[in-house]
């Protein structure tokens, strides 16, 4: 049995794409296991906002009303705030702009699940497209993100390789993208940024988090003090899986406290 999870701010609800519960029945199950601190980050992927299979205005208007009263209603049970996974945000700037100043986040996680004019990660045939190649695009707007700096937290790092490592099984030599990644970590520090530890590659094939001991270690290194840890749950099942484990790994690399937004302000939480 995993010890007591002291956070869980990366998960999704059926106001998501691929969410399973409600946003209340997350709530409810976060209770259950004892969640100390808690977010729920829908999906705005900006670059997919107007498609016509999943229309993201709505959904997000809907968050935007009934996690104010989540919040409120949980209050005393739970550490809770109003999150968002923030996907693709330089790929239509003035969307971007419009919803940063339309919705009142606490705290916003920056994503990218899909290079600028390419599928999500997920849906690529690598026996077909040159993976080395995405990886480079991927990290270099990955660090027009952390330049452009308007989120809180890069959202899974390596995400790329639950894929192309965990279902595919190819190999990238990740030494020759360190110096864009340790470009990428001092940009958030200076613009007071922080990384996120996501517990889901302990559940999928690649069988690590994203990103591992080892990038989370150089992070702290160069000087970062944010982290967040979350388990990009989809539903109630797998709500603080893995989270013990990295917050085990976080202690490893050096980390006394995890940070907790309201407002767009982290506080420090001891682990």
């Amino acid at each position: 049995m995993e010890n007591k999870i002291i956070m869980d701010v990366h998960n999704h609800s059926d106001l998501s794409p691929d969410g399973r519960n409600s946003p209340e029945e997350m709530i409810r199950r976060a209770c259950e296991l004892g969640i100390s601190y808690y977010a729920l980050t829908d999906h705005l992927e900006i670059n997919k906002f107007y498609d016509e299979e999943y229309p993201y205005e709505e959904p997000v208007k809907r968050a935007s009303e009934i996690m104010p009263e989540l919040i409120a209603k949980y209050d005393g049970k739970i550490n809770m705030c109003y999150g968002v996974e923030l996907g693709q945000p330089l790929q239509d700037m003035a969307l971007t702009e419009r919803m940063l100043s339309s919705y009142k986040y606490d705290f916003i996680i920056g994503s990218l699940h899909m290079c600028s004019g390419w599928d999500d990660f997920y849906f690529l045939d690598y026996g077909k497209v040159d993976a080395d190649m995405l990886m480079k695009l991927y990290f270099e707007e990955l660090l027009e993100m952390a330049c452009w700096g308007k989120f809180d937290v890069l959202g899974h790092l390596t995400y790329p390789l639950r894929y192309i490592t965990g279902l595919f099984g190819i190999r990238i030599d990740m030494d020759k993208y360190l110096p864009i990644i340790k470009e990428i970590f001092s940009t958030l520090i200076k613009n007071g940024m922080g990384i996120e530890i996501n517990s889901s590659g302990l559940r999928q094939q690649i069988g690590v988090p994203l990103p591992d001991e080892y990038y989370v270690t150089l992070y702290r290194e160069l000087g970062g003090k944010i982290l967040t840890i979350g388990s990009d749950a989809h539903c109630t099942e797998d709500l603080g899986k893995g989270i013990a484990q990295c917050t085990e790994m976080a202690k490893r690399s050096g980390f006394e406290y995890l940070a907790f937004y309201k407002n767009r302000v982290p506080e420090f939480i001891k682990i």
